[in-house]
């Protein structure tokens, strides 16, 4: 029996590469900005978009406040408004279908696969369906999520969408870092939304998001609604409707800084998730990444019926844990109105995932000491079951 490691094992470690980049680095990053005074969207914005859109490569990037800001902008730029219906995940963050609302349109919430906890493509096909029987809604988008960093079936849904003369937005928050099928996450979907929250795999030390898109048009039409619908020939001139949703220059040179240790990262996070998947017991049902894609696994999360008791004994441990999401968006007391169709899949997942520490600076004592104290845990409960 292992002793347990003297370092915190929390789910998330949002600090450990500050001393990995150097401190210093920021303090210098954020002086240049207190001299050169572009406070918001100033030179290292604009460095940040192009480098972003290398990474993946994506014709465009635009960064913008946040991820919720990003899904919102992309809405917009596709001028999604009150009697349109916009397809989405339940299984997922609030900011998903969140929006939706903002914009004035309809969310239709889509039931998930209970192996990869994505968007099932069938029942996207049932709702769709289902709106134009009831003829009172333009079917108009999809948001599909890529939740806990694994990529959506995005081919089936991009051909499903397409056809009903729909585009796809893909809800990266989670998967930067990602890739689909050989491509990278933000280079996939029509267009593509993620945040740099903290704990996010491509972390910022605030809010921050991007979106990835492959035209010209798109993309001037995002950075027109990130300023309030500013046209671009007159500031003077809101030619649409628009927010406020710009970077502030701190933000874009933090992301410039950790973008230098993100391949690395991405590479670490892979190594704990396979370690994760070759030696915890198959008594925890893992999420499956399917075939030819990679996870970005900003979180790592497995499926257990006794899921609170788990929790609890983890947390005895002193193992950082946490249930990511315990209630479908659509059962949520500001959307009842919509919670209109069957979820099983969410409703059921909501009860029976766990997220473990994942992060690239989490030590091998720690993730040795995690899979023994999961596999004592499920020892027990198949000796009882026994």
């Amino acid at each position: 029996m292992m002793n347990k490691p003297n370092k915190p094992m929390n789910v998330f470690d949002v600090q450990s590469s500050q001393k990995v980049i150097g401190q210093e680095k920021f303090l210098d990053a954020f002086k240049k900005i207190l001299d050169h005074g572009g406070y918001a969207q100033g030179p290292e914005t604009k460095e940040l978009d192009e480098k972003l859109a290398q990474f993946c490569g994506a014709n465009y990037c635009s960064t913008c406040g946040s991820g919720t800001d990003a899904l919102t902008l992309a809405l917009m730029a596709w001028d999604v408004k009150p009697g349109d219906a916009v397809f989405v995940s339940s299984f997922t963050f609030v900011a998903s279908a969140e929006c939706i609302i903002v914009c004035g349109a309809t969310p239709v919430f889509v039931d998930s696969k209970p192996d990869t906890y994505n968007m099932d493509p069938e029942d996207l096909k049932r709702a769709i369906t289902e709106v134009k029987a009831q003829g009172k809604l333009n079917p108009k988008a999809v948001i599909a999520v890529d939740i806990f960093g694994s990529p959506c079936e995005l081919d089936e849904i991009k051909a499903i969408a397409h056809t009903n003369g729909m585009k796809v937005l893909s809800d990266a928050a989670q998967s930067f870092g990602s890739s689909y099928k050989g491509t990278r996450t933000g280079n996939v979907a029509d267009m593509t939304a993620t945040s740099f929250y903290p704990t996010k795999p491509l972390g910022a030390y605030g809010d921050g998001g991007a979106v990835f898109s492959h035209t010209n048009e798109d993309n001037e039409l995002i950075k027109s609604c990130r300023v309030h619908g500013m046209s671009p020939e007159d500031h003077y001139d809101n030619v649409r409707m628009g927010m406020t949703g710009r970077m502030n220059s701190f933000q874009a040179a933090v992301l410039l800084l950790k973008l230098s240790v993100f391949e690395n990262e991405l590479k670490v996070r892979k190594q704990i998730a396979s370690r994760y998947d070759n030696e915890l017991s198959p008594y925890f049902r893992k999420q499956r990444v399917l075939d030819g894609c990679e996870s970005a696994y900003a979180l790592y999360t497995v499926n257990c019926d006794d899921r609170d008791e788990l929790m609890a004994y983890l947390k005895e441990c002193g193992i950082g844990c946490g249930a990511y999401y315990p209630r479908p968006v659509n059962t949520q007391t500001a959307y009842q109105q919509w919670n209109n169709r069957p979820m099983p899949v969410c409703e059921k997942l909501s009860k029976t995932v766990l997220s473990l520490p994942m992060h690239p600076y989490l030590e091998s004592d720690a993730q040795d000491y995690i899979i023994e104290k999961m596999n004592e845990f499920a020892a027990k409960k198949l000796n009882k079951a026994a």
